[in-house]
């Protein structure tokens, strides 16, 4: 089972690849449809560096997107790192049912 699918190696589940940073700061990902966050998961970066939490899913039912509230909104320099990043599941910070 790879890591996509829930059991990676010193990580959580892939949440979606960021797609693009809005005007107010937020992170927009696209999932890959197998697993998709509850509103409240938390995420991260590979790095750890960028730390958010989902406040929303939205689009198709197969493929949604989820809009990420960061913990503070990413510097340009940064979101331009963030696009095309895979972000994860916050270990033991599941989202509320």
């Amino acid at each position: 089972m790879s890591r996509r699918e829930g059991r990676g190696s010193g990580g959580g589940r892939d949440v979606g690849v960021v797609t693009a940073i809005t005007p107010t700061g937020h992170v927009t990902a696209r999932t890959a449809g197998k697993w998709v966050p509850l509103e409240g998961t938390s995420v991260v970066d590979p790095t750890g560096r960028f730390a958010g939490r989902v406040v929303r899913v939205f689009g198709p039912v197969a493929r949604p997107y989820v809009s990420i509230r960061p913990r503070r909104p990413p510097r340009d320099a940064e979101a331009a790192l963030l696009l095309g990043t895979t972000l994860i599941e916050a270990e033991g910070m599941h989202g509320a049912a």
